[in-house]
């Protein structure tokens, strides 16, 4: 996971096929767009939820993260909520993550 944390990933849909999200950094020549989701993972298990905001403004939530030892497994916890992610790809300029729905 050398590439996920210390930085922000925004969401790709155009690249998107099936179940999983695709994510690139901030930065990335994306097509234009009202706003993108975003996710941060920070070092020390801090974890950011941006979303654009009803008049196009970043918002967001704060929370926590941390990485299961085996099987490329994310559990954050933030806003109250709680998202499970399966990392299917990490590298210099993609995330791809499947979101688990229990």
């Amino acid at each position: 996971m050398e590439h996920l944390t210390g930085r922000a990933w925004l969401r790709s849909p155009e690249e998107e096929t099936g179940s999983v999200r695709v994510y690139r950094p901030k930065g990335y020549p994306f097509p234009p767009a009202r706003g993108r989701e975003g996710l941060v993972f920070h070092d020390d298990g801090r974890f950011e939820y941006l979303m654009p905001g009803r008049d196009d403004r970043p918002g967001g939530a704060t929370g926590r993260w941390q990485a299961e030892a085996e099987g490329g497994r994310v559990r954050a916890d933030v806003a109250g909520q709680v998202i499970e992610l399966r990392i299917t790809d990490v590298a210099q300029d993609v995330l791809r993550l499947e979101w688990l729905i229990p």
